[in-house]
C-alpha cells in the first residue's frame, strides 16, 4: 500500500479533501509539507506476520497466525523489499 511520509518529521500524512482535490497535511509539523511516497506492507504488531487485507471483514487487516483482526492504528508498516 502507498504511504505518504513527511520529509521533515517522518510521520504519515493525513489526507484532506478540498474543492481543488485531495491534499496531504502533517499534523506534527502543522502544515502541508513535502512528502515522499513509499510502497509499504502491513505487519502484525504481536507476531510480526504479514497481514492480509480482508474486504469482507469491514475492510480490515487480518493476521493468519494470531487469527484475529488488527486495528489500523496498531499496524506496523515496513517498506517492500
Amino acid at each position: 500500500m502507498i504511504r505518504r511520509l513527511c520529509r521533515e518529521c517522518g510521520l504519515e500524512m493525513k489526507k484532506e479533501l478540498t474543492p481543488e482535490g485531495p491534499v496531504f497535511f502533517c499534523e506534527k509539523c502543522n502544515g502541508h509539507t513535502l512528502y515522499d511516497e513509499f510502497d509499504m506492507d502491513p505487519y502484525c504488531p504481536e507476531c510480526g506476520e504479514k497481514l492480509q487485507y480482508c474486504a469482507k471483514c469491514s475492510q480490515g487487516f487480518f493476521c493468519g497466525k494470531c487469527n484475529c483482526l488488527v486495528s489500523r492504528k496498531k499496524i506496523v508498516w515496513d517498506r517492500n523489499k
